[in-house]
């Protein structure tokens, strides 16, 4: 779920000004003020025709199913506003009356949901990312990632609630078990992915108690890769922090941005139009020095490839693990470089943070490169070629390291999946040879008394090439040429019958969530908020719409709204919202 972008959205905005509240039961009262039951029932209205009621309860159920499949709530704002001038029953439906619609169809959803995952038959990735309301209050926002069998990647909610505590079900660690025991798939983690370092024991524990770990644990904790992004541009904004107010204040009215690629944006802008503040209206104005003007040239360089590595990764939607280690190469290489200048104030920035970065490289290296071997257009080549381009201090070393962590990887899997294993002879061994033997053999065969077929069985075994593995023949075939709209579960879907244990891996590593923010929230440089709106629901609503949310395929939300005719409502009241943000 994005942030609340330092706003309140202008649509749903509940009139209640206690906006993050206690997280109150909106029960029978708030039936009242609209003028029903808690059950959603109208309560005293007998004279009404049973055709309105009929139409009342159609307008309730669909507003559920609005609710928790786009992002809107029934309740005062502009959707509404605009739903009651279109169709006055709309001012009839109660929000208990809808509530009690989307907890029915989370219901089922959860039924269904519950069964997919109870008979998947590979490893699910989880996420966990918090987010903060303007009370103080903290939400677990806790995902698991897997491809499914029609190979297509799923991110899916599993538990969104308030913690508040320090012990017990209502803390960190204490949340993430009883969602993971409640769904019972534990035998299925492989690893987590979360900015919290306390209680990750505990965590690994559970997933222990049921399952084998690969690497031995080493890949379980995994860091997001946002939040790394976030520590290193703070370490370089800090630097200029001075420089960055003055320039608020010159270009925006002192209103600063707590997105750091917008930061990096006004940086450019203001540094390229540096000549601009020289003019006489600005003469009353604080300005940058020269030397100033100097750092802030050289921050914008050295945070480039930051920047562009972001857009890459963040901004890709439904992004795959195969994509991030090309990219924070480049980084890598950037701070490696910048860290050695002649500069002594870039030198000092680059080496904080790269300091940083080499502590997350350490760590996420391995799991990084296995899904970078998982994508046809790298496999080992694409190691070969940047411990050649980067100037790795052992040229064979990296390539050796993820040679054997893969072939490692691959033995574990035909021992754990034998019946799928599908060794293929040399490619170079003729393809008609096979049948001119099979009727050689058939010929001899008839001839009982002769030792000539077990003598030619000797002949064949001796001189026949050796049965290759499918990494083998994987590792051996050329890599595909480079393509930015290649997709990589399609070219795993189409190729899992010719490599069922490769495929297996490749389903089981590409969903790693390397980073749990993405889209606008990866940017951020301060704690992300929860929309107050949805921090005032009831707990059990809170969760079932954002889970719901999550497990509606996307090409089914958006035929819910044009098939009832509510598309063009919804596009131009995000239209509007945007222009408001």
């Amino acid at each position: 779920m994005e942030a609340d972008h330092e706003n309140y959205q202008t649509n749903d905005v509940e009139s209640d000004g206690d906006a993050c509240g206690d997280e109150c039961d909106h029960g029978s009262d708030q039936g009242d003020s609209h003028g029903c039951s808690s059950d959603g029932e109208r309560s005293v209205n007998d004279d009404d025709d049973d055709d309105f009621d009929f139409e009342q309860r159609n307008a309730s159920q669909f507003l559920g199913l609005l609710t928790c499949t786009r992002n809107v709530l029934p309740l005062e704002g502009m959707f509404m506003n605009m739903l009651q001038i279109s169709d006055p029953v709309f001012k009839r439906v109660s929000f208990d009356s809808v509530q009690d619609d989307c907890l029915k169809l989370y219901k089922e959803m959860k039924e269904y949901t519950e069964q997919v995952l109870r008979k998947f038959d590979g490893q699910i990735c989880l996420s966990v990312d918090i987010l903060r309301c303007r009370k103080g209050y903290e939400y677990m926002c806790l995902k698991a990632h897997f491809i499914a069998e029609d190979w297509n990647l799923r991110n899916w909610v599993l538990n969104f609630r308030r913690i508040n505590a320090s012990w017990g079900d209502d803390c960190l660690v204490g949340a993430i078990l009883k969602a993971l025991k409640g769904w019972d798939i534990g035998n299925k983690i492989a690893n987590i992915t979360f900015l919290n370092y306390e209680g990750i024991d505990e965590v690994k524990d559970y997933v222990q108690e049921t399952k084998k770990l690969q690497f031995n644990g080493q890949l379980f904790r995994l860091y997001c890769c946002a939040d790394i992004f976030k520590r290193m541009v703070q370490a370089a904004f800090g630097a200029i922090a001075g420089t960055i107010s003055t320039i608020d204040d010159l270009m925006y009215f002192g209103k600063p941005s707590y997105l750091w690629d917008t930061t990096y944006d006004r940086l450019k802008t203001a540094f390229e139009e540096k000549e601009e503040f020289g003019k006489e209206e600005y003469n009353d104005w604080d300005k940058p020095s020269a030397d100033e003007w100097k750092k802030v040239d050289g921050i914008c360089k050295l945070l480039e490839s930051l920047y562009n590595a972001a857009k890459a990764l963040f901004e890709t939607k439904d992004a795959t693990a195969n994509i991030y280690l090309q990219n924070l190469r480049e980084v890598k290489a950037t701070l490696t470089k910048e860290a050695n200048s002649s500069d002594s104030f870039i030198r000092a920035v680059a080496a904080e943070m790269h300091k940083k970065f080499e502590k997350y490289w350490k760590n996420m290296f391995l799991v990084l490169a296995i899904a970078t071997v998982m994508d046809p257009r790298c496999k080992i080549t694409y190691f070969e070629f940047s411990s050649s381009k980067y100037g790795v201090d052992d040229d064979t070393a990296e390539v050796s390291t993820v040679v054997m962590a893969i072939r490692s990887l691959y033995d574990d899997y035909s021992i754990q999946f034998p019946e799928t294993e599908n060794p293929v002879s040399n490619p170079s061994s003729d393809s008609g040879g096979e049948s001119s033997r099979q009727v050689k053999r058939e010929r001899l065969s008839s001839d009982d008394g002769s030792n000539q077929l077990q003598d030619y069985q000797q002949f064949i075994e001796s001189t026949s090439q050796p049965l290759k593995s499918e990494l083998d023949m994987y590792l051996e075939e050329p890599v595909l040429p480079w393509t930015q709209d290649f997709n990589i579960l399609s070219w795993w879907r189409a190729a899992s019958p010719r490599y069922p244990i490769l495929s297996r891996i490749a389903r089981d590593y590409l969903p790693v969530p390397i980073s749990v923010a993405t889209s606008m929230d990866a940017f951020f440089t301060i704690e992300r908020e929860i929309s107050p709106r949805y921090a005032s629901l009831r707990p059990d609503l809170m969760n079932a719409i954002m889970c719901t949310r999550s497990w509606f395929p996307d090409e089914f939300k958006s035929i819910i709204a044009s098939a009832l005719g509510y598309e063009e409502m919804l596009e131009d009241m995000e239209f509007v919202e945007d222009l408001y943000l």
